[in-house]
């Protein structure tokens, strides 16, 4: 990753209905998001980067003596995954950015479903921002509720009780990736859904 710095940035017109443009998700090269990024922006293609607080530790050398601070910094949410609003003539462009392996293009995901995740997962990067939360691959497990209050309203996922916590996980079909949160269940209203 370098030390390239993303932004917190959101086009709202890739909601934006047209007959001529699809919003797909597109799996990068390693480490190539940044790139990715600025190419389309630079490019005038709409695109979503979404991203995630971490905490890095750095250490600085003065005076004979080594110091080590912490300091927030912004990463991709899901690794060499982002989404972009494209129409056909800019298929090729983008892959003459040499920063992409391929456009995924789920035949069982509509792109309205596709849109609804995008919803989900800018939800979820604004509760990124402010809590700890978990980005894995784990199987989703226990029952699964759609919560009706708070800053997690209107997402489905699932319950699951690990060491004396309460993992909230939800899943992110098109990027095949699970996001998993500490919650605590009697601050929210729940309902219990059929899987």
């Amino acid at each position: 990753m370098g030390n390239e710095r993303f932004e917190l940035y959101f086009d709202e017109r890739i909601f934006a209905p047209d007959e001529h443009e699809i919003v797909r998700c597109v799996y990068t090269r390693p480490n190539q998001e940044s790139r990715l990024y600025e190419f389309c922006r630079s490019h005038g293609i709409i695109c979503y980067l979404p991203l995630k607080k971490v905490w890095r530790v750095a250490t600085q050398r003065h005076g004979g003596k080594s110091y080590q601070y912490s300091k927030a910094v912004l990463r991709p949410m899901f690794p060499n995954y982002m989404f972009v609003k494209l129409n056909p003539e800019q298929r090729t462009p983008l892959y003459q950015s040499m920063a992409i392996v391929r456009i995924l293009q789920d035949t069982t995901m509509t792109e309205e479903k596709l849109l609804d995740e995008i919803r989900i997962v800018r939800q979820i990067e604004g509760i990124a921002m402010n809590e700890e939360v978990e980005f894995n691959a784990k199987i989703k497990e226990g029952s699964k509720f759609l919560i009706e209050s708070g800053p997690w309203q209107g997402i489905y996922g699932w319950l699951k009780k690990k060491r004396k916590r309460t993992l909230w996980t939800v899943e992110i079909e098109c990027v095949n990736s699970l996001v998993q949160a500490t919650i605590d269940p009697s601050l929210y209203k729940m309902s219990p859904v059929e899987n």
